[in-house]
């Protein structure tokens, strides 16, 4: 009987550590364009801190240089919209800016037949809460009004789709609204569905076809966003929303957030705070 001799194999370390690859940077502009193009955030300004941002995003993903990266999210939809996610994170908080929040309700509250909201964008929720509260504790019933909530960012969309809030989200609230609205659980806030049966959230890329038809609305929130465009995009942006307000619909924006000068809408000043008017 014959025993062939097996040819042994070499051994490969368990543990092999990889040699870290070179990265290109070549190819950046490209991103930056085509985040510009896609979305209208102008990150040239910041290029030296988004380098790094990018750069952390590729190595992840095992992606050695900008122009892959820029293959990539022409064909592959999860890392488009990782991407986005990226550079589109937007902190906010219940209550923000409560007295602009004040004189929506007000406006709101003048219109005695049903009242609809859009906050664009939304980020994790807490602006389309805060104004739902806010029209609850005026004895609005929530079937006579209706907030839609989008945002481009489908990690802050989820968060707002969920409605758990942490402590520093709520800061701003006092016990009596935190009980009233919110259920305490594993040290966060969960929103008593009942009292937002009227909130809705979807993402959505204001520059798509999508967004013109979300229908109309009476009042626009947009805040804190404008000021990431140039005047080309925000002139773009801000015709958009005329299309989809009422007559006389109101648009509301952030304190720094500046527009061009436009045949869309009338600004009003209402002692320290402003607001738009379709014209």
């Amino acid at each position: 009987m014959l025993f062939w001799k097996k040819k042994k194999e070499p051994l490969t370390p368990k543990n092999e550590i990889k040699e870290p690859q070179e990265f290109n940077t070549f190819g950046l502009n490209d991103i930056l364009y085509y985040i510009k193009r896609e979305i209208g955030v102008d990150l040239f300004s910041k290029n030296s801190i988004i380098e790094t941002k990018l750069r952390l995003f590729c190595e992840k993903r095992e992606i050695y240089s900008f122009r892959k990266l820029f293959e990539h999210i022409q064909k592959d939809t999860l890392i488009r919209q990782a991407l986005i996610d990226l550079v589109t994170v937007n902190e906010t908080y219940f209550y923000r800016e409560e007295e602009q929040l004040a004189l929506a309700v007000d406006f709101a509250l003048a219109n005695s037949g049903m009242i609809k909201i859009l906050c664009a964008p939304c980020a994790s929720g807490e602006e389309v809460y805060s104004l739902a509260m806010m029209l609850h504790e005026k004895n609005r019933s929530a079937h006579s009004f209706s907030i839609t909530g989008i945002d481009i960012n489908s990690e802050a969309i989820e968060k707002a789709e969920r409605g758990v809030f942490s402590e520093r989200s709520l800061h701003k609230l006092d016990n009596k609204l935190k009980d009233k609205f919110f259920t305490f659980q594993d040290k966060s806030f969960v929103t008593k569905k009942e009292f937002f049966s009227s909130v809705s959230f979807k993402k959505i890329n204001i520059f798509d076809y999508d967004f013109l038809a979300l229908g109309q609305f009476d009042i626009i929130f947009s805040r804190n966003m404008l000021i990431y465009f140039d005047d080309e995009f925000r002139l773009k942006t801000i015709e958009r929303f005329s299309k989809l307000l009422n007559h006389n619909g109101k648009l509301f924006l952030g304190h720094a957030d500046i527009i061009p000068d436009n045949p869309f809408f009338t600004k009003y000043n209402n002692q320290r705070l402003s607001y738009y008017v379709k014209n």
